[in-house]
């Protein structure tokens, strides 16, 4: 029986140097281990080995190959965070599927998801491949959700439910400028963008 797959040795397949040839490998050695399926003590489930090796085929652009990876990834119905569709939906996009990638997100949508980085990701996926006003509407979703939290939430998870507020308010505040939107009462709240003088004080 194998040992438990632990974190390190998910990290350790990666190096930010390696070649096509050497992520495809990858790419295939996480399928096979992630066919072995999840056992007790695993650090890392199938569903999150198969995300890996399908961004692995993606980044030397195996779209084709990584949609393949991400649809056995959602098959397991095992967790992955945010949620394993955010990545299927991805890949649906980069190959060109944007109805299935539509049906997918309505999917997510009716389900309210409580975690806004599946609205935050969503978002920024639609506003890299030119939908911006799906991606207007997936941002403020997220911000709504989020704001909804930190009224809801306890003063322990408020401070990260705050900075996910940020992240999704800058976003969206980029894409209403693009779309010629005016500015509205979130894009007040909505922090500056950093400069590099910011990033050096840092």
């Amino acid at each position: 029986m194998r040992r438990p797959r632990t974190q390190d040795d998910l990290d350790a397949t990666y190096s930010p140097g390696q070649t096509p040839e050497q992520s495809r490998a990858v790419a295939r050695q996480l399928e096979a281990w992630a066919a072995e399926g999840t056992r007790p003590g695993d650090e890392v489930n199938a569903a999150e080995l198969l995300v890996f090796a399908g961004s692995q085929l993606s980044r030397v652009g195996d779209v084709q190959e990584a949609l393949r990876v991400l649809r056995r990834a959602v098959a397991t119905g095992e967790p992955v965070d945010p949620d394993v569709r955010c990545f299927l939906h991805h890949a649906l996009l980069e190959v060109g599927d944007v109805d299935a990638a539509r049906e997918l997100a309505g999917q997510l949508r009716r389900e309210r998801p409580s975690d806004v980085d599946v609205y935050l990701l969503l978002g920024e996926d639609y506003e890299v491949h030119g939908d911006l006003r799906e991606a207007h509407r997936w941002l403020t979703l997220g911000v709504r959700r989020a704001l909804d939290d930190v009224i809801d939430g306890d003063d322990a998870s408020e401070d990260q439910v705050l900075r996910q507020a940020a992240h999704l308010l800058v976003s969206r505040g980029r894409v209403r400028r693009a779309l010629g939107m005016p500015a509205d009462e979130w894009d007040e709240l909505a922090p500056s963008p950093a400069t590099p003088d910011d990033e050096l004080l840092e």
